[in-house]
């Protein structure tokens, strides 16, 4: 019976890891976890309803479903029509492909004035995509503050108008503290977990909360509208949550299902690294809570990892 468990957690985990990635090759990027730099709005467009999301990489748009909402790519071409039918993307689009927009059949013509080519991507009228001219000034930052303003052209019924903004440098701060406190609580951690079960235990339920906590959080943030793989993702994440928190609950079990804990916040671990490099959390939870997050899943994912198998070899000895 606890093969079984063990067998059906990991693949359980397998999917909850993967699913998130899946979803974000469709697209065509992952979702950045950390961020220097915030693109702000600073003069809206009427009538149109914008945000900016994951600090300076996605532009989200919503548009009246009874306007013709049309946003020009940066040759001038046409990229986008918001209309009573949906959301349209221009195939034949240059910056639909320099963006990585959303479609894998992009037929750009080197032609700004070439025929639009539309394929709808959505019938609402709402949609989020990477925008480069958001961050485009990245690299002439230098200290903390405004670093330049972006523009955008949108063309509502006809008008043409401008959302514009201004793209902010934060820098990243004492990143060598968050790394030496992540380092000597592995450490600690791992010692523990080796030398006795009861740590061993204790590493394990630190560092599954925290770990979950961590992918719910950058899954669910910024978004006006989270996808549905977004919801799927915390589900399974949850689910798979549940049944490990039963593992560690019997003595049977307990050492596959902190072997599995181990590997899997280890591996959220290293996917959330850049938190401790970078100035802002791209995640639900504050900047600050998702570092302490963040050292303390890694410490003690390593440690469930280290003790459950190290811990094993020390007492077979």
């Amino acid at each position: 019976m606890g093969r079984r468990l063990a067998w059906l957690v990991a693949g359980g985990l397998v999917a909850a890891f993967a699913l998130p990635a899946i979803a974000s090759a469709h697209v065509g990027r992952t979702l950045p976890v950390a961020t220097n730099f915030t693109a702000r709005i600073v003069s809206p467009v009427p009538d149109v309803r914008a945000q900016v999301v994951d600090g300076d990489q996605t532009l989200w748009l919503g548009a009246p479903a009874t306007a013709v909402v049309r946003v020009p790519g940066t040759l001038g071409e046409p990229l986008l029509r918001f209309d009573a039918r949906g959301v349209w993307l221009n195939l034949r689009s240059p910056t639909a492909q320099a963006d990585r927009i959303d479609r894998y059949d992009l037929r750009p013509s080197p032609r700004p004035n070439a025929r639009p080519l539309w394929h709808r991507v959505t019938a609402g009228h709402a949609y989020a995509w990477h925008e480069h001219r958001l961050h485009a000034l990245e690299p002439l930052a230098r200290k903390a503050g405004a670093v330049g303003p972006w523009a955008i052209p949108v063309v509502v019924d006809g008008r043409r108008r401008v959302l514009a903004g201004v793209l902010d440098f934060h820098p990243a701060g004492r990143t060598w503290a968050w790394i030496a406190a992540t380092v000597a609580a592995t450490l600690a951690a791992t010692a523990a977990a080796v030398l006795r079960r009861r740590a061993l235990l204790v590493a394990a339920l630190a560092a599954l909360p925290l770990a979950a906590a961590l992918r719910a959080g950058r899954e669910l943030y910024g978004r006006p509208n989270v996808p549905v793989t977004g919801y799927v993702g915390v589900g399974i994440t949850s689910a798979v949550g549940l049944a490990l928190l039963a593992g560690l609950s019997s003595s049977q079990t307990r050492v596959p299902a902190a072997f599995l804990v181990g590997f899997g916040a280890l591996y959220e671990g290293l996917t959330m690294l850049p938190l401790l490099t970078h100035a802002l959390a791209l995640n639900a939870v504050p900047s600050t809570a998702a570092r302490v997050f963040e050292v303390v899943a890694v410490a003690c994912g390593i440690a469930a990892l280290g003790g459950s198998v190290l811990g094993n070899l020390r007492e077979t000895q």
